[in-house]
């Protein structure tokens, strides 16, 4: 058994996802890759197909309200990710990237791979010491998880360790994806299928199912929305905003930095900085 990469997107996202497709060639990648049709137009899905080994399109695996799904059918790709195992049988490791991340340096594929090993989650936590935590985004998290899970869980956000599922790295007999769905149902049968949320979901499971996880530096999910990363002048890398600036291995244009652009200052003025995939910018 092999392993295998897994993302979605619909045509809105399909410039980062050939991006992200792009990234995985130019990081020599050798394994599978699949994508989730979430709704894609027929050129994007065709031109896919030819780059991986499995498209296809998900249903709905969780109680998500029917308004909501027909609102927002993207939202697959979030009720999609505790039953890889199960859409695409037959491999060893799973290792999920959003689509709107892209790969700079192939350690960090290797780094969640052998994460992953023993039965554990690989998997980034939303912390560095770069990193600014602006109300909002806690107060994101804290009503997600109120909603789903009750006041107790969202205490527990005040002090456990708040995982970030855009990338993860799962063996397929790892007791995490049962653990997973369950609570996932648990959070939409909380809602009424109303609130759809798997990184709540899954963090609560963490917590209180205390599941084996092997915790991998910002470097290998670097959340642009928290902190814009540096480039370097000489190598062109992105890389931590402080020194040593070492260069990241997972660029995630995180929330709201789809469009990946901002303006850094530096000794000879101002300029643009373009975080997006170099291997997708001109994809659409």
């Amino acid at each position: 058994m092999g392993d295998l990469i897994v993302t979605a997107a619909d045509e809105g996202f399909a410039g980062l996802l050939f991006g992200l497709l792009g990234s995985l060639t130019q990081a020599g990648w050798g394994g599978d890759i699949a994508v989730l049709d979430l709704g894609l137009s027929a050129a994007s899905r065709e031109r896919v197909s030819a780059q991986v080994h499995h498209c296809l399109t998900p249903g709905w695996d969780l109680p998500v309200a029917p308004e909501l799904r027909q609102r927002e059918p993207q939202l697959r790709g979030l009720t999609a990710r505790p039953f890889l195992r199960d859409l695409l049988p037959g491999y060893q490791r799973y290792l999920w990237i959003d689509a709107d991340a892209w790969v700079q340096q192939a350690w960090a594929l290797d780094w969640y791979l052998q994460g992953a090993r023993g039965g554990r989650i690989a998997i980034t936590p939303q912390v560095d010491r770069c990193y600014v935590h602006r109300q909002d985004v806690f107060e994101w998290r804290l009503q997600r998880l109120a909603t789903g899970f009750g006041p107790e869980a969202a205490r527990q956000a005040l002090w456990q360790t708040y995982f970030n599922a855009g990338v993860f790295c799962l063996e397929a007999d790892a007791p995490h994806w049962a653990r997973w769905a369950a609570h996932f149902r648990q959070g939409l049968d909380a809602s009424e299928g109303s609130l759809c949320c798997d990184q709540s979901a899954l963090n609560h499971a963490l917590w209180t199912e205390r599941l084996d996880v092997h915790p991998l530096p910002a470097r290998c999910n670097w959340l642009c929305h928290l902190a814009w990363p540096w480039a370097d002048p000489g190598s062109g890398l992105l890389q931590e905003p402080l020194a040593p600036h070492e260069p990241l291995g997972i660029v995630h244009l995180s929330s709201a930095t789809k469009d990946g652009l901002v303006e850094v200052a530096g000794s000879a003025g101002s300029r643009v900085l373009d975080l997006r995939s170099p291997y997708g910018r001109n994809s659409g």
